[in-house]
């Protein structure tokens, strides 16, 4: 026995690691390709051409994944971490198509489009409806959310804010220009800048007028070993 479980132990080490990931199906450019999906919105190619980098996927943005940090209406933060999961399942399971002009975001991952992704995760309220500007989101993706909201699915179940917070900073984190956070709302997909001066403390639950609440973590305090405590579950 001890020897089948010595052997057991040293093929699974020898399994390369992104075999041990679950690999979902999508389509890039037409080039169908193996991904591991990070989160509702977010992949990592696991295969082709393009192995090894990083997707955004715009359009569309799914609750953060990293801990219970957002909270609205009669929801707890745990409960739409809970939805965020579910978001990411949601996209493991299915096969997407995605186009994208290879350009990067800030943080260097290419940035794809999947419009039947999109429309699938918002109309099961594990998503909503974004642009990065003041223009609204294409009206498949609003008629999409509006029936989600109606029938009072995932994220929606317990309340409608004006606007989902989507991200926060700190004022004291040195990016150049005016320190904002991002609203995006809940009938147009617009995003709107919270201009601001303010400096938050770490675990700190930031809250927006319309009730959309979200807790400050810097990112290099999401994962890890420097992980904010508060991101324990």
């Amino acid at each position: 026995m001890a020897f089948w479980v010595t052997l057991s132990v040293a093929l699974l080490a020898a399994v390369p690691a992104a075999w041990a990931r679950p690999a979902s199906k999508v389509f890039l450019n037409g080039v169908p390709a193996p991904v591991f999906f990070n989160d509702g919105d977010s992949f990592t190619v696991l295969g082709g051409p393009l192995e090894g980098s990083k997707a955004r996927l715009a359009g569309y943005n799914t609750l953060e994944s990293f801990g219970p940090v957002h909270r609205w209406g009669e929801w707890t933060a745990h409960e739409l971490y809970i939805n965020a999961k579910m978001a990411t399942l949601n996209a493991r399971r299915g096969v997407w198509r995605c186009h994208s002009d290879l350009s990067r975001d800030g943080y260097g991952r290419i940035l794809w489009t999947c419009p039947d992704l999109i429309v699938d995760q918002v109309r099961k309220g594990l998503g909503h409806p974004m642009t990065v500007t003041e223009e609204p989101s294409p009206q498949e993706q609003l008629d999409a959310m509006v029936l989600a909201q109606r029938e009072r699915r995932g994220m929606w179940a317990k309340g409608i804010p004006d606007y989902v917070l989507t991200s926060t900073h700190s004022n004291d984190e040195g990016y150049a220009g005016t320190t904002y956070n991002r609203l995006v709302s809940t009938k147009t997909g617009a995003s709107k800048k919270w201009l601001h001066t303010d400096n938050y403390k770490e675990c700190q639950e930031v809250c927006h007028e319309s009730g959309s609440c979200m807790v400050y973590v810097a990112f290099n305090k999401r994962y890890g070993a420097q992980r904010a405590a508060c991101l324990a579950h």
